[in-house]
């Protein structure tokens, strides 16, 4: 594994060869209770190689399935503010895994489309299966906040399944804070 130093260098190579082959650069900013304390270099990175940037402090149990990546969150940067009010996915773009898997994005795995045997026209599809995947079933099927809901269905499932603490993403889950 390369040193921070020289990883760092290699991100920066990669931005100013994006910058001068004329690519829009839009940076995610992943804060962790790891990293929150260079938040400011961050920005001034983004800001350096002229890229938009936008900032991500809550880190969902997507990948892994387990709660583990929850203790990564840093406290004061949790994005609860913002009311979910629908997302592309499936729509506008959609995520490929390694296998040629094809799903709505990382978090709405469901019903994958595999480009290796249907190709592209499989992907004809995945608008549908993006739908469906935000109707609000399960543990929030009937909720009388779901139209103030923060997260989108997909990511509360994520949390569900991976016995999250409710507060972490549900309003139900103030009383649970205090």
């Amino acid at each position: 594994m390369a040193p921070p130093a020289a990883g760092l260098r290699l991100v920066e190579n990669g931005l100013v060869a994006a910058r001068e082959a004329g690519i829009a650069l839009d940076l995610a900013l992943i804060i962790t209770k790891h990293n929150a304390h260079e938040l400011d270099a961050m920005r001034a990175l983004a800001d350096r190689y002229g890229a938009g940037r936008a900032e991500y402090g809550t880190i969902s149990p997507t990948y892994s399935g387990t709660p583990e990546p929850l203790a990564a969150q840093a406290p004061g940067f949790l994005d609860k503010t913002s009311v979910f009010k629908g997302c592309p996915a499936g729509h506008t773009f959609f995520h490929v895994d390694p296998h040629g898997l094809a799903t709505m994005c990382k978090v709405g795995r469901e019903n994958p489309i595999d480009l290796m045997t249907e190709g592209l026209d499989g992907l004809l599809r995945l608008p549908g299966i993006a739908d469906a995947q935000m109707l609000r079933t399960g543990g929030c099927g009937g909720c009388q906040l779901s139209g103030t809901c923060r997260v989108c269905r997909p990511l509360a499932k994520a949390y569900q399944e991976a016995k999250a603490p409710l507060n972490t993403y549900c309003q139900h889950g103030r009383e649970e804070a205090q």
